[in-house]
């Protein structure tokens, strides 16, 4: 890898790749040089485009634009975990949550179709990695990976946890999902993924029991994850949430109403949603999350990410004794005999809601509380390193 340390360059894999409409930059990806036995695979955010209304309405990025020097990215902050990595940052601009691969019946600006095919590009992005492996750019066996991303990049990195776990070659790793939990509208996953063509992107990265549901149109992110950490048990899913996260809230809002389905949504119940679908992970000993109370959407690609905490994204420490977000993604990967925690900080009840927020409360819970509590089954949560 002949590029230049610390700084940003852009690769242009060619190929299927592409952003979503013809008249979009092409795409890239963006390379930061650093250790090369140290790795941070990042999926960018930006939204999402699902439907003709949503597309026209700008609800996606649509051209590959770098990131700039903050959050995680920062090579000059001292709390930066990550300063010293290599980093791959998977550019967004396909509105499919990397997960299509469809040419859709209308069409953008110039007439042309819109076509979304963030899987290649994702794909295009491990692949060089490997290549990189193989040529002597980065180390044969990575001393560290984490594979992470925001929002739209969340599900990215969910998504593709399973292939970068099987194609790159290292000793420890960590996924670090960020903001975003999957609470969808109930009914409205399989048919999204159907329609951005993920059964035909995915079809050889899943089991037969879960393509067929993706056939079904029933296939949700759930299903996915499930199988990815269940089959990497070794391997630490951590995901970063705030518990009323508004973006989230919006997208499920927006989603539902495109899709004819009920819409209402309170910020406590969004929470106890959240809850319910990270419990669907916990039964599994290498899931843990990190909860803040609020409402910021994405940590890491900004500055607060050095001062969140579990009381808030800006409280940096003062209100707590619990480790800051930074220090506690920082302890990822974890070495053998390592142990890390779930962190959440509010009063303990067990509180559950299904996904067709049809609600069960097991103990008297407060308004207040509905939107700061920590799920009891959650909150007790601790991982060890084998």
């Amino acid at each position: 890898m002949k590029l230049p340390k610390d700084q940003s360059t852009l690769v242009l894999p060619g190929g299927e790749t592409r952003c979503i409409f013809s008249t979009s930059t092409p795409f890239a990806f963006q390379v930061i040089p650093g250790d090369t036995d140290k790795l941070l695979l990042y999926f960018q955010g930006g939204g999402a485009c699902w439907d003709q209304s949503s597309t026209k309405l700008g609800f996606c990025t649509t051209d590959s634009t770098p990131q700039n020097p903050v959050g995680v990215f920062d090579r000059y902050n001292a709390n930066n975990p990550y300063k010293q990595y290599t980093i791959v940052h998977v550019l967004y601009c396909s509105g499919d949550v990397f997960g299509g691969d469809v040419i859709r019946s209308y069409t953008d600006s110039a007439g042309v179709p819109v076509q979304q095919k963030g899987a290649a590009n994702a794909q295009s992005a491990i692949d060089w990695i490997v290549q990189q492996q193989g040529n002597g750019g980065l180390s044969g066996v990575l001393s560290s990976l984490v594979v992470m991303g925001c929002s739209a990049g969340s599900i990215g990195a969910q998504l593709w946890s399973d292939s970068a776990l099987k194609a790159l070659k290292f000793n420890k790793a960590a996924i670090v999902p960020d903001s975003y939990a999957g609470v969808f509208p109930d009914g409205s996953q399989g048919p999204l993924m159907y329609d951005f063509g993920f059964c035909t992107a995915f079809k050889n990265k899943l089991s037969s029991a879960t393509y067929q549901k993706c056939i079904d149109k029933t296939l949700t992110i759930q299903d996915v994850d499930v199988e990815y950490i269940s089959a990497h048990q070794k391997v630490p899913f951590s995901f970063i949430q705030s518990k009323t996260d508004s973006v989230q809230q919006a997208f499920y809002v927006a989603i539902a109403g495109s899709m004819n389905l009920p819409a209402a949504l309170t910020p406590a119940d969004f929470y106890t949603l959240t809850n319910t679908v990270f419990k669907g992970y916990n039964t599994y000993p290498n899931f843990l999350t990190y909860l803040v109370n609020g409402n910021q959407h994405c940590f890491t690609p900004t500055n607060v990410y050095y001062t969140a905490d579990p009381i808030s994204a800006t409280d940096n420490g003062a209100s707590t004794s619990s480790e800051l977000m930074y220090q506690w993604t920082g302890n990822f990967p974890l070495t053998p005999g390592e142990s890390e925690k779930t962190i959440c900080d509010g009063t303990l009840k067990y509180y559950s809601m299904n996904m067709t927020s049809s609600s069960v409360s097991k103990e008297s819970i407060t308004a207040v509380d509905r939107t700061t509590y920590c799920d009891k089954t959650l909150a007790s949560k601790k991982y060890t390193q084998k």
